[in-house]
């Protein structure tokens, strides 16, 4: 007997347990479904607060408002809307929108209530998507300038000053050149006319002049500077020298020609111009007249055995 009423003692707290557990069990399941359709949003969701004496007729007006709103696009589904009376018995819509916001409006008939309901809840027009602006380090890179000509041809001319030597005189005159430049290399012809009316070391005859022609070929090294080019050059010139002078009884004159060597330097710029201003300065020598002197005339000085010359002018050039 003691021992059926322990396996009935024991039966029925099994049986409340196993009751307690599935009424446990149950409501989370309510709650989980609950939180899963609000989490849908499929609403907005509309709830009746009014008296019962008006119930029917606001009854209509609810489902009015909820077919109306289901023809609207980009609404706000998560809203939730309140229809209830005020102290006047109005007609009153409360919305609380999904982000939180709260709002009230008394409505005076089915119109109103339609219009005010749709400009509370619906959202406004996407904007439509810009296309993300590049980074800096995204863009393309600019395209590098177009290379210039490595080869060109440059034509040169100015005025030249040159200081002969053995005997010392100074003299005028004017200068060119001619280059064809595939860079870093020059390879020319230049030309230069010059003369003097005097010696400065020694006294000279009446209407005594020197006067030189030289041609010459040269070859060069450009280096570039920050504007401006510098060109060294090197070649030999061959000299026409012709002088003459009147003692008053006889006119005394003769030519010689003679080989030099001449070393010389030119800057121009601006590098990237056409057209360029040039310095440049030279030195001549000739080896055949630095043992011995040479005349064109046994009663005329000696002819000089080396000089230096400067010339200042324009070039233009087709790189």
């Amino acid at each position: 007997m003691c021992v059926v009423r322990s396996v009935a003692r024991v039966s029925g707290v099994g049986r409340r347990w196993a009751l307690i557990t599935v009424l446990l069990f149950g409501s989370s399941l309510s709650r989980l479904a609950a939180g899963q359709l609000s989490s849908s949003c499929a609403g907005p969701q509309i709830t009746l607060n009014v008296p019962a004496a008006n119930s029917p007729q606001w009854q209509t007006l609810r489902e009015k408002l909820s077919d109306h709103l289901r023809t609207l696009s980009d609404l706000d589904r998560c809203a939730q809307l309140t229809l209830r009376a005020d102290a006047d018995d109005n007609l009153v819509l409360d919305v609380r929108t999904g982000d939180g916001r709260v709002a009230s409006r008394t409505v005076a008939g089915e119109a109103q209530l339609l219009r005010a309901s749709e400009a509370l809840l619906t959202l406004p027009p996407m904007e439509p998507s810009l296309p993300l602006a590049a980074s800096p380090a995204e863009k393309a890179p600019p395209e590098p300038p177009l290379p210039r000509p490595t080869a060109g041809v440059e034509l040169g001319a100015g005025a030249a000053a040159r200081l002969g030597g053995l005997p010392l005189f100074v003299a005028g005159g004017v200068t060119g050149f001619a280059d064809v430049v595939v860079e870093p290399w020059l390879l020319g012809v230049s030309a230069r006319w010059d003369i003097t009316t005097g010696l400065l070391s020694e006294p000279t005859l009446m209407d005594y002049y020197l006067m030189s022609t030289a041609i010459g070929v040269h070859v060069g090294r450009r280096f570039e500077l920050k504007s401006s080019s510098l060109d060294l050059l090197l070649g030999p010139n061959l000299v026409l020298e012709s002088q003459d002078a009147d003692d008053g009884q006889l006119d005394i004159g003769g030519s010689a020609a003679d080989v030099r060597i001449d070393l010389g330097a030119r800057l121009s710029g601006p590098r990237r111009s056409t057209w360029r201003a040039f310095g440049s300065a030279d030195f001549e020598l000739s080896p055949a007249r630095l043992a011995k002197e040479h005349f064109a005339h046994p009663s005329l000085p000696p002819l000089p055995s080396f000089s230096f010359g400067l010339a200042l002018g324009f070039s233009w050039s087709s790189q």
